[in-house]
């Protein structure tokens, strides 16, 4: 179902009535209360950053990118883990940390990440022959991967009002399913909801499109709502990135 433009998957939305009921009967205080009114200004500032990556990837290869999917979605592992499934796919993986934390990842099939490895280092004046993945390809992976994930998370340090810091991109291949339980057990987080974004980007030319998902344990998704309440966020997003 969906709560204005942010999807609340069948597992998480029985969370929140579970702790609506709890909280109303008295039965002591829920963990990790969803803030359903304020979710409009989270989802405003994945879609910013969501178009920033879009733009990005347009400078870097010279060719033109559009934005297919975004969503914001109240989510659980489990749910997600089902999503990706079984299928060996190609990831570039880049953490970060601070007054909130989270990861980072670029999900490509392997000839779509080729595609655009090989488009990014055309632009570059590197041509590339070979359609094998090598460490050139990886590379240049990497460094989409680097560039795209700073949108998200400078986006959301900027609204936050604070500075977060990231580790250099980790490419991974292997099925979603477990590159993603591995995120999950990192944070130590359970079947619990979590915030994810997902944006899906297509490289017109090229023929290539990935998934950027970005993945925010619960204890980072309470401090974002928190600061929502405070009034300790930054609305202006547009201001800072458009000058």
């Amino acid at each position: 179902m969906k709560y204005g433009k942010v999807e609340i998957s069948p597992k998480s939305w029985e969370i929140i009535v579970k702790n609506i009921i709890e909280d109303t009967l008295g039965n002591g205080e829920s963990k990790g209360k969803i803030d359903l009114e304020n979710l409009s200004k989270i989802e405003e500032v994945g879609k910013f950053a969501s178009e920033k990556a879009m733009r990005f990837i347009s400078d870097m290869t010279g060719y033109k990118s559009c934005l297919k999917v975004f969503n914001v979605r109240l989510i659980t592992p489990s749910e997600i883990m089902e999503e990706y499934g079984d299928e060996k796919r190609i990831f570039t993986k880049i953490d970060f940390s601070g007054d909130i934390k989270g990861s980072g990842i670029l999900i490509f099939s392997e000839e779509d990440a080729i595609k655009l490895a090989k488009a990014m280092l055309l632009g570059m004046g590197m041509e590339s022959d070979s359609d094998e993945m090598d460490e050139m390809k990886i590379s240049a992976i990497n460094e989409i991967c680097n560039i795209l994930i700073s949108a998200y998370v400078d986006s959301f340090a900027n609204f936050m009002k604070t500075s977060l810091t990231m580790t250099p991109p980790e490419f991974i291949t292997g099925s979603g399913k477990e590159v993603l339980k591995k995120i999950f057990e990192k944070y130590n987080i359970g079947d619990e909801i979590i915030l994810a974004f997902r944006s899906t980007l297509h490289v017109e030319e090229v023929g290539s499109q990935f998934d950027v998902l970005i993945v925010l344990p619960q204890e980072s998704v309470t401090m974002i709502f928190e600061a929502i309440r405070k009034g300790e966020i930054n609305d202006k997003l547009s201001v800072k990135y458009d000058q």
